[in-house]
């Protein structure tokens, strides 16, 4: 067990190691430069008297250097730049940076701005609504798939199933513009469409910042509705077809117990493992839905640090991401091991 636990470690940390170089490299490759961005409005026509300027960026920045000595730079824990450690030709003001250092940088555009911290206060919107969201996933997916299985074949099945379908297949930015279409002041005027607070009178209020997460809310969670109702539905008729279930109506036990008892305990075992790849998917897929709704959280973030060009914060956003995924994983393996006796004795 020790030796699996290790090994798994060894991975995680292969897999991050892996996520980590393949986004610096794909950042710095991709066009645009930063340091025109902070000292010209244009990236053609960069004037004389900023061309001193743009050198010190670059060479605060480690931007005229090798990729290779960025990417040490970035990965820590030694800081490579003019003001670093004095082992790699620094001043030594500065000796510690990156990632292995437990510094995630500043703001190129806003150098007071630190990443962790802004991270931070990104993330303090973006996990309760992807929890909000999950919890709304297994309220609704695993009862409406328990529903279809034991209405198969009737209208309600076929309906809700088309349904599904639809809303699976849906671009998440298409549904949420409109729902902002519908919903909103353009149409029936029920919700707030922007933001996570009004202005004026009640704005910051619990029920003033439910409204603004309602529509939010629903756009994340429709296609894992969609799939995990989907999967409870198959999982519900395979069970209903086992030699178990037939025994237990055999038996005379009322109908309402064989569904209860045996199929529906035996049939969630699917939503168990799915539980932990939920919520790192409903964080790393919002971006859509915080770009289109003008939320605070870490999408908007990554989006809008993608478009100023600062790498480092959108690498900080896809490791967040990667770290939440790889967390989820394992707490799906716990699950499964927890439910199923037979995935718990492969592991002993």
């Amino acid at each position: 067990m020790a030796s699996k636990l290790g090994l798994g470690v060894l991975r995680a940390a292969g897999t991050l190691l892996g996520l980590v170089a393949v986004t610096f490299l794909l950042l710095r490759l991709a066009p645009g430069d930063p340091a025109l961005l902070r000292f010209s409005s244009s990236e053609d026509a960069v004037s004389a008297a900023a061309i001193e300027a743009l050198a010190r960026f670059r060479a605060e920045h480690l931007l005229d250097r090798s990729l290779l000595v960025q990417f040490a730079h970035y990965l820590g824990p030694f800081d490579l730049g003019p003001t670093g450690h004095a082992w790699f030709g620094g001043s030594g003001a500065h000796p510690w940076h990156g990632l292995l250092a437990g510094d995630l940088g500043h703001e190129y555009l806003r150098p007071s701005v630190s990443i962790a911290h802004e991270l931070g206060a990104r993330l303090s919107v973006t996990v309760p609504l992807a929890l909000g969201s999950a919890l709304l996933v297994f309220a609704v997916g695993i009862p409406l798939g328990i529903a279809q299985a034991l209405r198969r074949g009737g209208l309600f099945d076929g309906w809700t199933r088309a349904i599904s379908l639809a809303l699976y297949s849906a671009p998440v930015f298409w549904l949420a513009l409109l729902a902002q279409e519908t919903l909103g002041p353009a149409g029936l005027d029920w919700l707030p469409i922007l933001g996570l607070r009004s202005r004026g009178a009640g704005a910051g209020s619990s029920a003033d910042i439910a409204a603004h997460a309602v529509l939010p809310l629903l756009c994340m969670s429709c296609g894992g509705i969609a799939f995990l109702s989907r999967q409870v539905r198959s999982a519900v008729l395979e069970t209903l077809r086992s030699e178990f279930v037939r025994a237990a109506r055999a038996r005379g036990l009322p109908e309402s117990a064989v569904i209860l008892r045996h199929v529906v305990r035996n049939s969630l075992a699917p939503a168990t493992t799915l539980a932990g790849q939920v919520l790192p998917w409903l964080v790393g897929g919002s971006l859509l839905v915080e770009t289109v709704f003008e939320l605070p959280g870490m999408g908007k973030y990554a989006f809008d640090s993608l478009q100023r060009r600062e790498y480092d914060a959108v690498a900080a956003c896809v490791l967040v991401s990667g770290v939440l995924t790889l967390a989820g994983l394992w707490f799906s393996d716990f699950l499964q091991a927890r439910f199923d006796p037979r995935v718990r004795d492969g592991w002993r």
